[in-house]
């Protein structure tokens, strides 16, 4: 599963070039899932060696990346919590896998929602509300079979 800050990345260096604004959103992209500067570090060198050595680019992925930044901002701060909980108990009622639940578990966590999920999963606090789920999490409804 690929982290939400490699997508932004693959959407910033869209022509193979970043630009000034493009690094804006991704810092953005970063606080919102409260990277280190080591996991930042990182993801950014993982993704570098798939870069080309010489780029023809501009940086015009930062449309896209704009549009992925404000639409994450605009729901993930005061949903993000819920969506995983409510995910993590789904996938209690389908029933989990243990690789399901570690792979999952290790991607919610490596985005600040891994102790949400954990609640959802293990039914603690109160009962997770219906409530849709983004297409962020498209990957997760199928890695957990929900």
């Amino acid at each position: 599963m690929k982290h939400p800050y490699t997508i932004g990345l693959e959407y910033g260096w869209g022509d193979d070039a970043l630009n000034v604004e493009g690094h804006h959103l991704l810092s953005r992209l970063s606080k919102m899932f409260n990277l280190s500067s080591k996991e930042r570090e990182n993801i950014e060198m993982e993704f570098t060696e798939t870069l080309p050595v010489i780029s023809q680019g501009v940086g015009a992925g930062k449309t896209a990346l704009k549009a992925y930044v404000e639409d994450l901002e605009n729901w993930f701060p005061s949903q993000g919590d819920r969506c995983a909980q409510h995910l993590g108990r789904m996938a209690l009622d389908v029933g989990m896998t243990k690789n399901g639940w570690k792979s999952v578990f290790a991607w919610m966590e490596s985005i600040g929602l891994g102790t949400s999920f954990a609640m959802g999963a293990w039914m603690q606090g109160d009962e997770p509300e219906d409530i849709d789920i983004p297409s962020f999490f498209d990957e997760i409804v199928t890695k957990l079979g929900i």
